[in-house]
């Protein structure tokens, strides 16, 4: 608008208000939000599937080949995966830092995180590699059988030379799905289940020529396809068209000081998921101390936790991105939303994942084993799924918008009181004192689970009602 002074002359225009950030779509937030989360959550959650359907696929082979060699294999994951996981922990500011940084449309600190990222995840894959090497004194501590002991531990070995190829798989994938690309990892994953498929029943059954290795051979298959991962996925950040506009290519120097954001949320992201997954392994050994048809049926039931949990940390992954954009671009209201969507599309869906196995847990049960002993048990147990899915996804989908939120510290205070304070307690209790069984480990899963996502949701609420800081960058 222009006016006209008294003398005849133009005066020039005002200038125009201060713009907030616009949405893609300004007159229906909740629609773009919940588009934007399938969107990205469909390719992650294909992915991260990908990663538990090969743990799926050894624990159906290896069952129907023999229920011991599923107990040992069952038991050797333990360690591993506790690790795999509090790595996956300490290298979630990849994915929230790149996030952030595409919200301030800075493609170069983007590519810059992986850069700075890449030589912190070999250390920490030569570190767990060793620490997994030495599992069989952990089952040996924990009062496992001297036959669970003995074979657990050497299938541990043939694990661990997967871990560094872990870490480097999981650094490249996060970056890109910072970046919102979650395809390229998406389909790497596909591929490596079929090779995986194939690969898992030769060397366990002796077909297609190769050796019969029984549970080792699920091991040496799991190691090798992690490989082919990690270097599948890591040539493709170094080829990919734009690697330019990141600095892809630009060298590691300064990598540690350049790093120091993404490994400060990943020291709280690590201990929290470190200590969740250490509580469930904790109630793995308890179920080894019950004896082997016992560890058999618990790691079924968590198997199927751990595959539907991967649809969870697919929308909650998407949900850290969604969170993690609006926070860089300083647009606390979207911020808010994005979280609130995830959190709850999160449980909804989980909810609904759980009832065919609710309704039908013999079939389910069937799948893994012929073991009428083992599938009573397990039937036992995955009633209770109903209850545990929409819960423990939805603890994680709080946590990632909080992580999304730059919050540190809070949420894995969280997690410390919800799985180390209150589920193995309530699980040994009702366990071993009140005589429940497995089942009673699913009940002291229950109530962490129910703990965890009331306390995070509440602290989101908090988190989310304050103003976001300005950017400012680290020289």
């Amino acid at each position: 608008m222009t006016i006209a002074p008294q003398d005849g002359t133009v005066a020039p225009p005002l200038p125009d208000p201060p713009v907030s950030p616009t949405p893609l779509y300004p007159n229906n937030r909740f629609k773009r939000h919940l588009s934007e989360l399938f969107r990205l959550a469909l390719p992650v959650t294909i992915a991260r599937l990908g990663m538990l359907i090969m743990s799926v696929v050894d624990t159906i082979v290896v069952g129907n080949y023999d229920s011991a060699g599923l107990a040992y294999l069952n038991v050797a994951h333990t360690p591993f995966t506790s690790l795999m996981v509090t790595g996956i922990g300490l290298l979630t500011g990849v994915m929230i830092i790149t996030s952030h940084a595409k919200g301030r449309g800075d493609l170069m600190a983007a590519g810059a995180v992986w850069r700075n990222v890449m030589p912190y995840c070999l250390l920490i894959g030569i570190l767990f590699t060793i620490l997994t090497w030495q599992s069989d004194w952990l089952f040996a501590a924990t009062g496992q059988p001297a036959e669970i002991t003995k074979n657990a531990g050497e299938l541990a070995v043939i694990l661990s030379i997967g871990m560094p190829a872990a870490m480097i798989y999981i650094t490249c994938a996060f970056f890109l799905e910072g970046l919102q690309r979650p395809l390229p990892g998406m389909v790497m994953m596909i591929g490596a289940n079929l090779i995986n498929l194939v690969l898992d029943y030769g060397l366990v059954y002796g077909a297609f020529g190769l050796p019969e290795l029984g549970a080792e051979g699920a091991a040496w298959t799991s190691s090798v396809i992690r490989w082919f991962m990690a270097l599948s996925l890591l040539g493709y950040v170094l080829l990919m068209k734009s690697h330019h506009l990141y600095g892809i290519r630009t060298g590691f120097s300064g990598w540690w000081r350049g790093s120091r954001e993404a490994r400060h949320l990943g020291y709280a992201a690590g201990a929290s998921q470190g200590m969740e997954t250490s509580a469930f392994a904790a109630m793995q050994l308890f179920a080894g101390r019950l004896g082997v048809v016992a560890a058999a049926s618990y790691g079924i039931a968590m198997t199927m936790l751990a595959l539907m949990f991967m649809v969870a940390l697919g929308l909650a992954s998407a949900t850290s991105v969604r969170v993690g954009i609006a926070y860089g671009r300083r647009d606390r209201p979207d911020m808010a939303l994005a979280g609130w969507i995830g959190l709850l599309t999160t449980m909804a869906v989980m909810l609904c994942l759980s009832i065919p196995i609710y309704l039908f847990p013999s079939a389910v049960s069937h799948l893994f084993t012929q073991d009428l002993s083992v599938i009573a048990t397990t039937v036992s147990v995955l009633v209770l799924m109903p209850i545990i899915f929409p819960t423990d996804g939805g603890q994680n989908a709080a946590i990632s918008a909080l992580r999304g939120a730059g919050d540190k510290w809070a949420p894995t205070i969280l997690h410390l009181v919800s799985y180390i304070f209150v589920m193995i307690p309530a699980g040994y209790y009702l366990t071993f004192v009140m005589e429940m069984g497995v089942p009673g480990l699913f009940w002291g899963i229950v109530i962490a689970s129910l703990v965890a996502v009331c306390g995070l949701a509440i602290r989101f609420k908090i988190v989310s009602g304050r103003e976001i800081p300005a950017y400012v960058k680290r020289t």
